[in-house]
């Protein structure tokens, strides 16, 4: 969309969206790349495992297998409107996921595969999502709440199977490789994303095919006036967000450049070797990993990108020397809530780079900080961040009626997030707060009253109490009858991720005697720190977390 303009001015003077009014988001980053004379028989995808084997599909060859689970899901009554839930990892399964459902003008309900068996639960009843398609790791959380989800008719899983489940590889393979992608308004339903942490019952956000191309403009900045020749991408976010779909994974295949996933949880060293094996250019990395992976770069060689670009949450100055040292260029920023998908940038070399601001406003856009009346404010003066009418990237509205903090007032869309704007243009967003009981930890929400009553309900704890201490997770456990050890610290680890969520899995568990509570029974989380230690606590390396899952 932005083509090579010489300066953010130049950009924004010759901008033009061209979103048609007849969309469809499958047919323009994949079937598009194979027709008019584009050569489909370009790499779309690269899958490394994590044995190290390697993956290679064409943007033709995903064309034919998201066709043929189109057919799948065709022939098990799927129409358009109908929501079907992913939660897959980065890999061909996603990307056929994601595509054969949107190519049919269903709704596609991304859900993070570590999620366990309560979150998960939400999503699938909330969303009322009639199929799933799982990754063989999530099963076990699906079997808990099976039988509450009476909506949930079919469930597809890459490999594997059993009651209740069909295997979706060899459903391929006997289905046909011809489908014609359904017309679909710009405007039309296509995701219902929900936060990717497990707290509470959150609402859906839902996003029209036409979300991914509304944000393009941002990103293509961040990512250093992307594409250029030669680029590969990559991202180290969770495949089944807005965040990678729509800042790396689709902005890629739309200008028809290549995309490196491996599936797993981030790990900084892995992922330099990964970007250097797969020569990768351009790689948008979430705030939360920015400076892990930059820490690992700063201690060994690494290949050097073309790019790097971060977001949501803004970079502080002393992160973006850090990233300079390490690989000798700025990371750009690309920022905007869930709701109104990426909105702002900035791009260094283009404009000046004034840390915490993530840049100005995108091209095509317009934000501003204005009041409850939606009136827009003076520059400096704080208000609420918002975004211009009619911006296609913005969302549709919350899945079924629900609440969030987003809403339009006077044709704004308000973000919900609290800053100003200042006399150059620059954004300048608060920092987020959390509710008291509410920590981040790794940039994802925690709710410690959810993670306490969990550990809670296992039958060998008597009460339960968690506070991060850190930046971990700790929790202090009172056993059932004095028993404790590191086996039973192990299986509640387990117990949390199965029900709750990976990264509300302890890093450290210590066992006492009983929790410091307050006169009306909440626990003093405060004085946690303080607490005498059993002398059959676990030992310091499992305290540590040593053979954590």
């Amino acid at each position: 969309m932005l083509g090579n303009p010489r300066s953010y001015e130049e950009a924004c003077r010759t901008f033009r969206w061209r979103v048609p009014d007849r969309y469809n988001l499958a047919f323009d980053v994949c079937d598009r790349q194979t027709m008019a004379g584009a050569d489909g028989h370009r790499t779309a995808l690269i899958v490394e495992a994590k044995d190290g084997g390697v993956e290679r599909y064409t943007f033709h060859v995903m064309r034919l297998l998201s066709n043929r689970l189109a057919n799948v899901l065709a022939a098990l009554g799927v129409t358009p409107g109908d929501r079907i839930a992913l939660a897959l990892p980065a890999g061909i399964e996603a990307a056929i996921g994601v595509l054969a459902v949107t190519r049919m003008g269903a709704v596609v309900v991304p859900i993070p595969p570590s999620l366990g068996a309560e979150p998960l639960s939400w999503r699938l009843s909330d969303s009322g999502a009639r199929i799933a398609i799982l990754d063989p790791a999530v099963m076990p959380a699906l079997a808990l709440v099976r039988s509450s989800l009476p909506e949930l008719r079919h469930v597809l899983v890459p490999h594997g199977g059993g009651a209740g489940m069909s295997e979706m590889w060899a459903a391929l393979e006997v289905a046909s490789d011809a489908f014609v992608p359904l017309v679909t308004p710009a405007d039309l339903p296509a995701f219902l994303f929900y936060p990717a942490d497990a707290c509470g019952t959150p609402a859906a956000v839902i996003h029209a095919h036409r979300a991914m191309a509304g944000g393009l403009p941002a990103v293509e900045m961040a990512l250093g006036l992307f594409p250029q020749f030669g680029d590969v991408v990559w991202t180290s976010a969770e495949w089944m967000g807005a965040e990678a779909l729509f800042r790396a994974v689709l902005p890629a295949w739309h200008h028809g450049v290549p995309v490196v996933a491996r599936p797993g949880p981030f790990d900084p060293v892995l992922a330099l070797e990964l970007m250097a094996r797969h020569g990768v250019r351009a790689a948008y990395v979430p705030s939360e990993h920015l400076g892990r992976l930059t820490e690992a770069a700063l201690l060994r060689p690494h290949a050097m990108p073309r790019a790097l670009a971060s977001g949501p949450e803004p970079l502080d100055d002393a992160l973006h020397e850090r990233v300079f040292k390490a690989f000798g260029l700025h990371a750009n920023e690309a920022w905007g809530v869930l709701e109104s998908g990426a909105v702002a940038a900035n791009l260094a070399g283009m404009m000046e780079l004034r840390p915490p601001s993530p840049g100005r406003a995108a091209p095509g856009l317009t934000v501003e900080a204005v009041d409850e009346r939606g009136r827009v404010v003076k520059a400096g003066e704080r208000g609420t961040l918002a975004v211009s009418p009619n911006a296609p990237g913005s969302f549709l509205g919350y899945w079924n009626e629900g609440a969030g903090p987003a809403r339009r007032v006077a044709g704004w869309l308000q973000t919900g997030r609290m800053g100003s704007r200042d006399l150059d243009n620059y954004l300048w967003p608060e920092p987020l707060t959390e509710p008291e009981s509410v920590v981040r930890v790794d940039g994802l929400r925690i709710a410690l009253a959810e993670c306490e009553a969990c550990l809670a309900a296992h039958p060998q704890v008597a009460a339960a109490g968690v506070a991060v201490m850190a930046g971990e997770l700790r929790a202090f456990v009172v056993a059932q009858g004095g028993a404790g050890g590191s086996a039973l610290a192990d299986e509640l680890r387990a117990w949390v991720a199965l029900r709750r969520s990976t990264c509300e899995i302890p890093r450290r568990i210590e066992w006492v005697e009983s929790l410091p509570l307050a006169v009306d029974g909440s626990i003093l989380r405060e004085e946690l720190s303080h607490l005498r230690l059993r002398l059959d606590a676990p030992s310091r390396d499992d305290r540590m977390g040593r053979g954590l899952k």
